[in-house]
């Protein structure tokens, strides 16, 4: 039985994407921006003998924490605490927002 393959748990140290293939790291050769709050990216496996290359969607869906002058136009939810702080722990950042409040 085949596994579908996971993706590492991200820290600060390993915040590349993986190719799903080999799991060397995934190399950003472009992306289109199609919409303020979405893209295409193209991706290119590092590993020559692998070679993969991929197309993806980089979406932004919620707020981590407010912007010091937010575009009007712009209407995003906040995530839950729950995610908004396992994220800012992931990327080093919990202790400056846990000076603020939420």
């Amino acid at each position: 039985m085949n596994e579908t393959p996971r993706p590492p748990e991200t820290t600060r140290s390993n915040l590349r994407r993986c190719c799903p293939d080999c799991g060397a790291p995934l190399l950003k050769r472009s992306s289109d921006c199609k919409h303020v709050l979405l893209s295409t990216t193209y991706l290119v496996c590092r590993n020559v003998v692998c070679g993969a290359t991929f197309a993806g969607v980089d979406e932004i869906t919620h707020r981590l924490s407010p912007p010091s002058f937010p575009n009007p136009e712009i209407k995003l939810p906040y995530a839950p605490n729950v995610i908004r702080r396992g994220v800012l722990k992931a990327l080093g950042l919990q202790a400056q927002q846990e000076r603020g409040h939420d």
